[in-house]
């Protein structure tokens, strides 16, 4: 991808007690734009985001292995002081989570937490935001009045405000319209298209026609597998593989039906591609073969091969570090020669 990754996810597994949630997770996100992480549900959506600012880890019995970078820092690392992290990740949670105090304090609380303590300064800060998030003419006259009071849509533009207020670099977004009315939602849009000026945004949607609106990247997440990442416009127009195709064109995902399998672990060199397009000579038109390998750079290349002899690369899944299984459908009759 041609970008400046602000995020850096390297083989991320995410255990809650015996259940692995994640698997083997490796993906860039661009600096100051809007990646979509579309997901059906339970699928390990909100895992990931609240392994992004470690909020994970205030869960009972969670295991956690791999590493998340962030502006070249490993977030799991021991040095990580973990309330400057999490100022720097802004949570704009699905259901707005206002803080039982004024709306004024609900602003002012994380830059009190951060060391501010001057009124005045709190004062504009306050102003600064809630403009930011479009409040400001709505509440500025019952600035003091209890945040529950607002609106559900003014809840959530509050929470952004306060999100905002302690200056992150990142906003964590998890569907974060899917409790509000449409005019509502459509704002929130609108400013998070805005907001990607200024900092990254990462949106859990459900919505396919919001992350068509609105995002510049798209990571498709199945079981927590992770399907198919790239620009936009080429995951919607054209998805690689066939469990991101199912789940745009609202089809039931199947899992795919294998009719060889074969091991290359410990395989080397061209008797890799040797054996897989033997293997392949074997098979009818429309069947399927699983290769198991163990270099990823040799995935990749074994993927290319084959579909430039014609064939259809299924799924590529993340095993482990260094193990890939590559599906690969039949679809010509070429036969491979020495």
């Amino acid at each position: 991808m041609d970008f400046k990754a602000h995020i850096k996810i390297k083989d991320l597994n995410v255990w809650y007690e015996r259940h692995k949630t994640l698997n083997n997770i490796s993906v860039e996100i661009p600096e100051k734009k809007i990646t979509a992480i579309i997901v059906p549900s339970g699928c390990g959506k909100t895992t990931l985001l609240k392994a992004l600012n470690r909020l994970i880890e205030l869960q009972d019995n969670v295991r956690i292995e791999g590493n998340v970078i962030v502006d070249n820092e490993d977030i799991y690392s021991q040095k990580v002081e973990i309330t400057q992290l999490r100022k720097k990740m802004g949570l704009l949670s699905q259901k707005p989570q206002v803080l039982p105090m004024s709306i004024y304090e609900n602003v002012a609380y994380g830059p009190k937490i951060h060391g501010i303590k001057d009124k005045k300064l709190l004062a504009q800060i306050v102003e600064k935001y809630l403009k930011e998030a479009g409040l400001w003419n709505e509440v500025k006259n019952r600035i003091h009045g209890p945040a529950s009071k607002l609106s559900i849509g003014q809840q959530q533009r509050l929470c952004l405000a306060r999100g905002l207020a302690v200056e992150p670099e990142i906003i964590l977004a998890d569907e974060p319209t899917s409790a509000l009315d449409p005019v509502s939602a459509k704002w929130i849009e609108e400013k998070f298209l805005e907001l990607r000026n200024k900092y990254t945004v990462i949106l859990v949607t459900h919505s396919l026609d919001q992350a068509k609106r609105i995002a510049d990247y798209v990571i498709f997440l199945y079981m927590g597998n992770l399907i198919e990442y790239g620009p936009a416009a080429q995951i919607f127009r054209n998805p690689k593989y066939i469990k991101t195709k199912s789940y745009l064109d609202g089809r039931l995902i199947e899992d795919i039906k294998v009719d060889r399998e074969l091991d290359l672990r410990r395989t080397t060199g061209n008797d890799i591609f040797a054996k897989a397009k033997y293997a392949m000579e074997e098979l009818a038109i429309g069947q399927v073969l699983k290769v198991i390998i163990d270099h990823e750079q040799t995935g990749e290349e074994l993927s290319r091969s084959l579909e430039h002899d014609g064939h259809k690369v299924l799924e590529v899944i993340r095993k482990s570090k260094t193990d890939r299984e590559v599906f690969i459908k039949k679809q010509t009759a070429t036969v491979y020669e020495i």
